[in-house]
C-alpha cells in the first residue's frame, strides 16, 4: 500500500513540474496579466479543472514559478557574503546568459509588478530590498577587509550593481549576445574593489 502511495506522489510531483514548465513558458512570453490558465492546461494535456487540482489559482501558479526561478540562484548565493557573494553574483549572471527565457520571465514580470495590485508586487519589492541589503553588506565587508576602493560608498555601489545588472539583462534581450553579461558584472564589481574576482 505504501509503494502505491509513493507512486501516486511521484506522478503528482512530475505532473506539477510539467505544469510549472508550461507556466514558465507562458508567463515568460505573455506575462502574468495576459497569461491564460486554459493555455497552460492545454500545453500539459489537462482540463482547466485538472490544472486547478494542482494549482488552485493563476496567482498560486505564478508564486510557484517565481519560487522555482529563485531556487537555483539561492543555491549559488546562500550563506555567501563579501567577495564570495560577488563571485556568486557572477555565477548567477552566467546562468542567466545560458537561459534567455529566465531573463525574459524576470523582465516581463518585474515591469508588470510595478503596479501595486499585481500579485508579484510584494515579491519584487522584497526581492529588491533583500538583494540591495546583501550586496551593500558585502561591500561593507570588503571595506572592513581593506578591499573597497577609496571613496566608494557601499550603498551607492549596491544600487549601481543592481541597476546595471537589471538594465543589462533587458539589453541582452535586444542584442545578439556578443557581450558577456557575466563578464560585464565582473568588470563592474571590480571597479569598486581592489581584488580580482
Amino acid at each position: 500500500m505504501k509503494s502505491a502511495r509513493r507512486g501516486e506522489y511521484a506522478k503528482t510531483a512530475r505532473r506539477r513540474e510539467e505544469i510549472l514548465d508550461a507556466a514558465f513558458d507562458v508567463f515568460s512570453k505573455a506575462g502574468f496579466a495576459s497569461a491564460s490558465m486554459s493555455e497552460i492546461a492545454k500545453r500539459v494535456g489537462l482540463t482547466l479543472p485538472g490544472l486547478t487540482h494542482h494549482f488552485s489559482t493563476k496567482e498560486a501558479l505564478l508564486s510557484a514559478v517565481l519560487e522555482r526561478r529563485d531556487l537555483d540562484a539561492n543555491t549559488h548565493l546562500e550563506g555567501r557574503e563579501g567577495l564570495d557573494l560577488f563571485r556568486g553574483l557572477i555565477e548567477v549572471a552566467q546562468r542567466d546568459e545560458e537561459s534567455p527565457a529566465l531573463t525574459q520571465l524576470f523582465a516581463i514580470l518585474a515591469a508588470e509588478a510595478t503596479d501595486r495590485d499585481h500579485p508579484a508586487h510584494a515579491y519584487f519589492r522584497d526581492r529588491y530590498k533583500f538583494v540591495l541589503s546583501n550586496v551593500e553588506r558585502s561591500f561593507e565587508i570588503a571595506r572592513e577587509q581593506g578591499h573597497l576602493r577609496d571613496a566608494v560608498d557601499p550603498s551607492d555601489a549596491a544600487r549601481a550593481y543592481v541597476a546595471l545588472s537589471d538594465g543589462f539583462q533587458l539589453q541582452k534581450l535586444y542584442s545578439d549576445g556578443a557581450v558577456s553579461q557575466a563578464g560585464l558584472i565582473r568588470r563592474t564589481l571590480s571597479a569598486f574593489i581592489t581584488v580580482e574576482l
